[in-house]
């Protein structure tokens, strides 16, 4: 079981959830939900840290690899990655601190601590069993056991953290880099080292990816599909794969596609819009749905954190985006959402019902309204609400779903005011 404990980060005064397979957090603006998923995110890149680390080990001979063991060199890593991610310690509180425990119970922690050099220092703290399997794994690269990059990254994730998932953050703001899509890749190319790492670390590592992926998407879904079941022996998921086309077409209103650079949603055979002049709704949303499709059609395993997927998408385009992400989950990959939308939440929840009323006898007929590859098992979620520092667990183990009181939250304060309006106004009328 995966765990992660906070203590005094940002907004977050106290948390200590169980990482489940679908994790959901809601509460207003500036109330916590960003850095409880990029803590999320923090821990579970860890393991790419270390790989990296191997991969220089192998090729750098110099002073400071000799002088350092591996296990420093990590919590040195270590500690510059949460500042790319969370910024500078010295706003922190003095307090602050955060644990995440990982599969096989070993664990990392890291908290602020004053030296003769720095106040607010961040110091990293390695439980004892992962620190012996580091080491040996340094003593395993350096006698020449482990040389094969492929086999060093199966070591790592299988031994060392028990998790081979790749951690994938899908951060708010997405219309601004599709916006500017055919810019950015000149923009990125022309920065050094440093100036990358004054990036916000969960942004780089998006924008990464998705310069990567863009050559990929040639063609549309579907013809993806069909390449890729014609030339491949591994097994891929045909029923979720056209259901993901199916639904990305739906919520794009056209299907993507990168023609020599250029970016496009194309809406028939003969038309298409530059994707730097589609919607805000669309841009938003469709790195999300190809960043998804990818690990999907690859069958590699990935734990999917996204902010916001409903960002400037109508209601029923919401809808279809839990879907999507659900059948994402339910392929195998774990999902982290934060959401403002009670129609995010109201959508989980239909997909949880589906779930839960399904027996032999009437399978077919839910089936019918919501495919049975769409449904979603209550005991692989969590759900929270932030709010002044602290967490509230959403879920209603009665009903096996989300609270429905957190969803309707917002339509009853403004339902309340408009219903004290009408008082006064039948008042007034009745005094006429």
């Amino acid at each position: 079981m995966q765990r992660l404990e906070i203590r005094l980060l940002g907004p977050v005064s106290e948390c200590n959830i169980e990482i489940r397979d679908y994790l959901v957090f809601t509460g207003a603006q500036a109330s916590g939900k960003s850095t409880i998923a990029k803590s999320i995110f923090f821990f579970n890149n860890i393991k790419n840290l270390l790989i990296q680390l191997i991969r220089r080990m192998n090729l750098m001979k110099d002073e400071e690899t000799i002088e350092l063991s591996l296990g420093l060199r990590l919590k040195r890593e270590i500690r510059s990655n949460f500042l790319q991610i969370f910024g500078t310690t010295l706003a922190m509180d003095p307090r602050m601190s955060m644990t995440y425990t990982y599969e096989n119970g070993e664990t990392i922690t890291l908290f602020l601590t004053d030296n003769q050099y720095q106040k607010n220092f961040a110091e990293v703290k390695i439980s004892q069993g992962m620190w012996g399997n580091i080491l040996d794994l340094e003593r395993s690269v350096k006698n020449g056991r482990y040389s094969d990059p492929a086999e060093i990254k199966y070591v790592i994730e299988r031994k060392v953290f028990c998790n081979d998932y790749e951690i994938v953050y899908i951060p708010a703001g997405r219309s601004l880099m599709t916006l500017l899509s055919s810019q950015i890749n000149y923009f990125y190319s022309t920065l050094d080292d440093v100036q990358k790492r004054s990036i916000d670390y969960c942004t780089q590592n998006y924008l990464e990816r998705i310069l990567r992926m863009k050559p990929f998407f040639t063609d549309g879904y579907t013809q993806l599909i069909h390449e890729t079941k014609t030339i491949t022996d591994r097994k891929i998921h045909l029923d979720a794969l056209y259901m993901a086309a199916e639904l990305a077409s739906l919520i794009l209103k056209g299907e993507y596609r990168n023609i020599s650079g250029e970016e496009r949603l194309q809406i028939s055979d003969k038309r298409y819009v530059k994707i730097n002049y589609a919607s805000s709704g669309q841009q938003e949303s469709v790195w999300i749905l190809n960043v998804l499709f990818y690990y999907l059609l690859n069958n590699i395993k990935a734990h999917f954190i996204i902010e916001e997927p409903e960002s400037h998408l109508f209601p029923d385009a919401q809808k279809l985006m839990v879907e999507f992400i659900t059948l994402a989950k339910n392929q195998n990959n774990p999902v982290t959402i934060t959401t403002h939308s009670p129609y995010v939440l109201g959508s989980i929840n239909n997909l949880l019902y589906a779930e839960k009323i399904s027996d032999k006898e009437n399978q077919s007929e839910v089936d019918r309204i919501i495919p049975k590859i769409l449904w979603l098992k209550y005991d692989s979620m969590g759900a929270y609400f932030l709010e002044n520092g602290r967490l509230t667990d959403i879920r209603s183990d009665e009903f096996m779903d989300i609270d429905h009181d957190v969803i309707d939250g917002a339509s009853q304060t403004i339902n309340l005011a408009y219903e004290e309006m009408v008082e006064i106004d039948l008042k007034k009328r009745e005094g006429l």
